[in-house]
């Protein structure tokens, strides 16, 4: 799909008010080291699309008052659809990045046709024909050609078809198709923890596990499309993968029964019989992988999340022990670690808001 025509000072300008809500145009010089001039034609350029508008001038310093730019959050808006094994979600999320509408529209084998409709319905009930500007699908499952998913079993409809294609034609709009973990870090780097930082590894865990990287905003997808296919790693290291539906197990087998991924999540206990049992027993793979892709990407950080309940990501952050930070100091230093997080985004809004991030991302953000 076409971009925004935003010079690439606009959208990095832009990136930087949706952050902030407001910033005035001196903050706007210190914080992108652009000169007054190109400042104040990028904000110009924005102003000019709609999407920023020049409020009350605010004295900093000895200099002339500047002009605080502030974001226009209905000037564009995206749609963003999740398709799990287990559920799907729609919602619309305004340039600004707030979440305006949101619904679950899972269906009994998730038919394509059927989640379409709930997507149009959901659309048309907005009323707002001219201002969504695409709409971005995450799907479960890995890439086989450019925009052709192959997902679990339980999404038979949903494989091997031309999805952006397809969904394009459906809802009129443009459309973008990234799997769950890719689209999920795009929705964290806008508007989650990945701000914060120019790299990070992102670990989606859910009823799958998946990576996916992010450096200086931009995806790696890699060839196919499916940088972060990492669950085949602890097969080949003779360890479990230690999902959602791992977790369940070790649960039920405590004597905590959970009805599906989405019980798990909404009803999380971590006095649960069987969170520690489990988190005994997967806390060394996830330290064995985060040193994995720490080695890998030299990234800055690693963020865990995806549908993994937060007080139980947090757990997992606080005892991984970085294995470097035990060897011996070379002239009185250490190689540093990947920093740690936790997601910021809800494990259920995740998705969704990741779907439509994708968009927003693509057209006009840096």
């Amino acid at each position: 799909m076409n971009r925004l025509s935003l010079t690439p000072r606009a959208r990095r300008v832009l990136t930087l008010v949706r952050r902030h809500g407001s910033l005035s145009r001196s903050t706007l010089i210190r914080d992108t080291g652009l000169s007054g001039t190109a400042i104040f034609r990028a904000t110009e350029e924005l102003e000019a699309a709609g999407l920023v508008r020049a409020g009350e001038a605010v004295a900093q310093g000895r200099g002339q008052p500047s002009a605080t730019i502030h974001i226009a959050p209905d000037a564009a808006f995206s749609l963003g659809l999740s398709v799990m094994t287990d559920r799907a979600d729609v919602l619309l999320l305004d340039l600004a990045g707030a979440v305006r509408a949101r619904r679950e529209i899972s269906l009994p084998g998730m038919p394509r046709d059927g989640l379409l409709d709930a997507v149009v319905r959901f659309r048309d009930e907005q009323s707002l024909p001219d201002q969504i500007v695409g709409i971005g699908v995450a799907i479960a499952g890995f890439f086989t050609a450019p925009r052709t998913v192959n997902p679990a079993p339980e999404l038979d409809d949903w494989a091997l078809i031309d999805l952006e294609a397809l969904v394009s034609r459906r809802l009129a709009l443009p459309a973008m198709v990234e799997n769950i973990a890719a689209a999920t870090a795009i929705g964290e780097h806008l508007l989650g923890v990945g701000a914060d930082f120019g790299s990070f590894c992102y670990v989606n865990v859910a009823a799958g596990f998946r990576a996916a990287t992010v450096v200086d905003g931009q995806l790696l997808r890699g060839h196919h499309g499916n940088a972060g296919e990492i669950a085949g790693l602890f097969p080949f290291a003779g360890r479990t993968t230690p999902n959602l539906g791992d977790l369940r197990a070790m649960l039920a087998a405590h004597g905590t029964e959970c009805d599906g991924i989405g019980d798990l999540v909404a009803r999380f206990d971590p006095r649960w019989p069987g969170v520690e049992p489990w988190l005994d027993a997967r806390q060394e793979s996830f330290t064995w992988l985060f040193q994995t892709l720490r080695y890998a990407f030299d990234c800055e950080a690693i963020v865990l999340g995806g549908r993994l309940p937060r007080a139980l990501a947090r757990r997992i952050v606080d005892g991984v022990q970085w294995p470097v930070l035990t060897l011996p100091e070379r002239r009185g230093v250490r190689e540093p670690p990947a920093k740690l997080a936790v997601a910021a985004l809800e494990p259920d809004l995740a998705a969704p808001l990741g779907a439509a991030a994708l968009i927003l991302h693509h057209q006009m953000f840096d």
